[in-house]
């Protein structure tokens, strides 16, 4: 009778002393789930620079295979970039490979 006592208040002494141990972990869980998201946030908008970046270098390298003229579009296609110019009434399209 008295191991079961003692068992029983070990139990509940040790439930009481982790209670406030997890809710600070949980708070802490939060507050770095938050950081994850900003984190991931902020890659994606580095990549998307980057890929408006490499966009443009694909275009300006379009335009000076064709000795000039107007970029029509910019598309991805595989590691690199598709890129139609017009120049003298003709459209040419260039595949850009990605750096």
């Amino acid at each position: 009778m008295l191991r079961a006592v003692l068992l029983l208040s070990a139990v509940l002494s040790a439930g009481l002393l982790s209670g406030p141990a997890d809710a600070r972990a949980r708070d802490r869980g939060d507050h770095s789930e938050e950081e994850y998201r900003d984190n991931r946030r902020e890659e994606r908008l580095d990549d998307r620079r980057e890929r408006r970046e490499s966009a443009s270098d694909a275009a300006h390298r379009a335009q000076m295979r064709n000795g000039g003229g107007r970029v029509l579009s910019v598309e991805p296609f595989g590691a690199g970039h598709r890129v139609k110019v017009l120049k003298d009434g003709v459209v040419r399209v260039y595949i850009i490979e990605g750096n």
